[in-house]
């Protein structure tokens, strides 16, 4: 039986990430250059466009979607971003990937970070993108 895997890159990323946090039967997460620490990043969105800061009732709301505010699909997960990013800072990942580490204590969590890369997906990328599928499919 295959097992979907989400994935998403940018935006994308976002969106694949709080399906994965939401879900219980999916099969894994690729996320890049995306988040699943959605408020830590829109504080940064807000403070890289100098908007004021997440209103208290839109605070609250987004809180009840936040990955890293619930416990998460227990499948393997796969993040990537470049060091680089001007678009969405590689906080979000970082924070994601220790609260599935440190909160959730998974073993199955990679986090890959590029050095010199923006708000791209590299040739790297894909290439280890490639390994970790393989590396997956083979667990079947």
């Amino acid at each position: 039986m295959q097992k979907t895997i989400v994935a998403g890159s940018s935006m994308g990323g976002f969106i694949a990430n709080g399906i994965f946090a939401s879900s219980k039967k999916l099969g894994g997460l690729v996320n890049i250059n995306g988040s699943g620490s959605f408020l830590l990043s829109e504080r940064q969105f807000r403070k890289m466009d100098n908007r004021p800061e997440i209103p208290v009732e839109e605070e609250h709301m987004s809180r009840k979607y936040n990955p890293v505010e619930r416990k998460n699909c227990n499948s393997p997960v796969l993040l990537m971003h470049g060091d680089s990013d001007q678009t969405v800072p590689v906080e979000g990942q970082k924070d994601y990937f220790n609260h599935l580490i440190e909160v959730e204590g998974r073993k199955d969590v990679d986090l890959l970070i590029y050095e010199d890369i923006n708000h791209q997906i590299s040739l790297e990328m894909l290439k280890d993108l490639m390994v970790w599928l393989n590396k997956f499919q083979k667990k079947e």
